[in-house]
C-alpha cells in the first residue's frame, strides 16, 4: 500500500461537500475517518504534517533533539512549533518542546505502541479523591466502563494488540501472542511475582519483526509499529476512498445557525475553504481548543463551543516516574534484553485513594529512554528550562548518553504513569499574535507530587526482596498524554462535549482525541481515544 499523493489527494477539495472534515491524523482522528469511510461516508482528512511514512523528504529511524528548523522537525515527524509553559498568570511564558507528533499517524507513529484499557474505576473518578475540592472531578464520565468495553475488544483487534491479559482487570477480548519472553524478562516476571505482584505482558500494538529496534521517539523505517496511519488512515485512503489534504493548517471554523459551515486553512501559501456536513476534530488536547478558540465570532465571543467557558479548562499531564531496578539474584545467562515487556497494576488503586500503572519497556526502547532523560537533565536541570549544557555540540551529547546507557545496561527501567487531576486553573490558550502557538498554564498540584512519590514507595518496599531499586525522575510530567481540555458530560454547564463527543453549543462538531476526558485514568490514553473513536463516529455515521 503506496498511496501516491496524486491519488489521494483531492483535486477539487472546496468545491465537495464532505460528509466529514476530519482535523489529525493521530489515534482518534484516523480511526475516526478510517470508520467513516468503511460506512460508506465520504471523507477529507486535514493534516498539519507530511503523509510520513511514503513522503521521501521524511527521516525514519533517527532521534531528533529538537536543535533545527521547523521543517525539519516536520521531516521527523514531530510538531515544528514551541509550545509556551507558564507557571500562573503571574509568570512569562517560555518556549518548550512537549513530546508531540506531527504528520500521518500523530504521536503514535513516535511512541512504543502501549495501548491499555482504562480501569472500570476510573469511570467513577471522584470517589476516589474526596478531599481535593479544587479538582474539578466529576462523579462518574457520561459513559460506564461497561458501555465501552465492547469497543476496547473492536480497538484491540483493529490495532492487533499483543499481550497477555492482566490478572486484576476484568476479563478482556483475546489478545495477539506477544513475543516470546527473553531470558531477561523471564527473571524480571518470576521475582515480580515473588513480591506477591501480578504482572502480565505489556499490551502493545506491535508485531515483533525479527530485528525490530523498537524506534522508541522516532519513526520506524519497518512495518513494526501499528500505528495510526499504518492501521486506519492509509487503508481509509487506499480501500474506502477517502482522501487527505497533507501540509494543510486549519485556521479557524465558521459556524451560523447552530452548524459548523467551513473550516479555514491554508494549503500551499494560499487560504482555502473546506465545506462538510460533519467536523471532527482530533489535532491533540493542546491544540484542539486553541482552533476553537481562535474561530471565536459574535456568537461565541470566547471561542466556538464554549459556551460553557471550559474550552481549554481543565488540563491533565500524567505525572510519570522513572526508576532503574536491577535483580539481585540475576544469573549472567539472563542477558539485558526484554523482547515486549511488562505491565502492572498492583498500585493502581491504594487505599482510598489512586496512583497508577508500572510498567517496563523492551531494552531499545529503554536505552532510548535513558538517552532522553540524560538529554532531559543536561539541556533543562530538570526544570523544563534550558540551561547551559543545551549549548554542547551534538556530537558530545551523544556520547554522554551512549555512555550511559552503557553503564546502566545491567538494570532495568520502570515507568510509572500517575493521574493527574483536573483543575481549572491548568488551561491552554491560543497565543496572541500567531495563527497555531499556544500557551498552556500549569501549576503543579501538591497532591500529584504526593502521589507520585507514594506509588515509587509502594512499588520499592513491595520488591525490595528481589530488586535494588533507584530514583531516576519521580513525578515528571509527560506533554505526550496532554487531555482533558474539552471535556464531555451531561450538564452543558460544566462540560463542552455532550456523550456523543459533539459539541453542546452546535450540532454538527465533535471533537474525538483526548481532550473530551473528564479525568485522566493512570493509564496510557491511546486504546480509551481509539475505542472512543469508534463508539461516537458509529453514532456520527448514523446522522449523516
Amino acid at each position: 500500500m503506496n498511496p501516491a499523493q496524486w491519488e489521494v489527494t483531492p483535486q477539487d477539495a472546496e468545491g465537495h461537500l464532505w460528509d466529514a472534515v476530519v482535523v489529525g491524523t493521530g489515534a482518534g482522528g484516523s480511526t475516526a475517518g478510517f470508520n467513516l469511510a468503511r460506512l460508506g461516508r465520504s471523507v477529507l482528512f486535514v493534516e498539519r504534517g507530511k503523509l510520513l511514512h511514503y513522503d521521501p523528504a521524511v527521516v525514519k529511524g533517527v532521534q531528533f533533539y529538537w536543535r533545527d528548523k521547523p521543517e525539519t522537525a516536520l521531516n521527523h515527524g514531530w510538531w515544528p512549533r514551541p509550545v509556551y509553559h507558564r507557571e500562573d498568570d503571574c509568570h512569562a511564558a517560555l518556549p518548550a518542546r512537549p513530546p508531540i507528533g506531527s504528520g500521518a499517524g500523530g504521536s503514535t507513529a513516535q511512541f512504543g505502541a502501549v495501548m491499555d484499557r482504562f480501569r472500570p474505576q476510573d469511570f467513577t473518578p471522584r470517589r476516589f479523591f474526596p478531599d481535593v475540592p479544587d479538582a474539578s472531578l466529576p462523579e462518574a464520565w457520561p459513559i460506564s466502563y461497561d458501555e465501552l468495553a465492547p469497543y476496547y475488544g473492536k480497538a484491540e483487534s483493529l490495532y492487533r494488540v499483543r499481550g497477555t491479559q492482566d490478572p486484576l482487570a476484568p476479563p478482556g477480548s483475546e489478545l495477539l501472542e506477544p513475543s516470546a519472553a527473553s531470558d531477561r524478562e523471564l527473571a524480571v516476571l518470576a521475582a515480580l511475582r515473588g513480591a506477591g505482584l501480578n504482572p502480565y505482558r505489556i499490551h502493545s500494538a506491535v508485531e515483533g519483526v525479527p530485528g525490530c529496534a523498537g524506534c522508541p521517539g522516532m519513526l520506524c523505517p519497518r512495518a513494526c509499529r501499528n500505528d495510526a496511519a499504518r492501521t486506519c488512515l492509509y487503508p481509509a485512503l487506499a480501500q474506502y476512498g477517502a482522501k487527505i489534504l497533507p501540509n494543510c493548517r486549519a485556521i479557524r471554523l465558521e459556524e451560523k445557525g447552530r452548524r459548523v459551515e467551513r473550516v479555514i486553512c491554508e494549503l500551499d501559501r494560499r487560504r482555502i475553504a473546506l465545506r462538510a456536513r460533519a467536523f471532527i476534530l482530533a489535532a491533540n488536547a493542546f491544540l484542539t481548543p486553541a482552533l476553537l478558540q481562535r474561530s471565536a465570532d459574535d456568537r461565541f465571543p470566547n471561542g466556538l463551543a464554549n459556551g460553557s467557558g471550559l474550552v481549554g479548562r481543565n488540563l491533565m499531564l500524567h505525572a510519570c516516574n522513572h526508576m532503574f531496578a536491577r535483580l539481585k539474584r540475576a544469573a549472567p545467562a539472563e542477558g539485558f534484553e526484554m523482547n515486549h515487556g511488562l505491565s502492572l497494576n498492583d498500585f493502581y488503586v491504594d487505599g482510598e485513594t489512586k496512583l497508577g500503572n508500572v510498567h517496563a519497556h523492551p531494552r531499545a526502547t529503554r536505552d532510548e529512554l535513558m538517552k532522553f532523560l540524560v538529554l532531559y537533565y543536561l539541556q533543562s536541570g530538570g526544570t523544563g528550562r534550558r540551561s547551559w549544557a543545551a549549548y554542547l555540540p551534538g556530537t558530545v551529547l551523544r556520547i554522554i548518553t551512549s555512555a550511559s546507557s552503557l553503564l546502566f545496561r545491567s538494570w532495568t527501567v520502570f515507568a510509572s504513569i500517575i493521574e493527574d487531576l483536573p483543575y481549572p486553573g491548568n488551561y491552554v490558550t491560543a497565543k496572541a499574535g500567531t495563527e497555531e502557538d499556544i500557551v498552556y498554564t500549569y501549576r503543579y498540584p501538591d497532591e500529584l507530587r504526593h502521589r507520585a512519590r507514594l506509588l515509587f514507595d509502594r512499588f520499592r518496599n513491595a520488591v525490595e526482596p528481589f530488586f535494588d531499586v533507584r530514583p531516576l525522575q519521580i513525578g515528571a510530567l509527560n506533554g505526550s498524554h496532554v487531555c482533558g481540555t474539552c471535556r464531555f458530560g451531561d450538564d452543558p454547564r460544566t462540560s463542552v462535549l455532550d456523550r456523543d463527543n459533539r459539541a453542546h453549543d452546535l450540532d454538527n462538531l465533535y471533537v474525538l482525541d483526548a481532550s473530551f476526558f473528564p479525568s485522566s485514568g493512570g493509564i496510557n490514553p491511546s486504546l480509551t481515544i481509539v475505542a472512543n473513536s469508534l463508539r461516537a463516529t458509529d453514532k456520527i455515521a448514523r446522522r449523516l
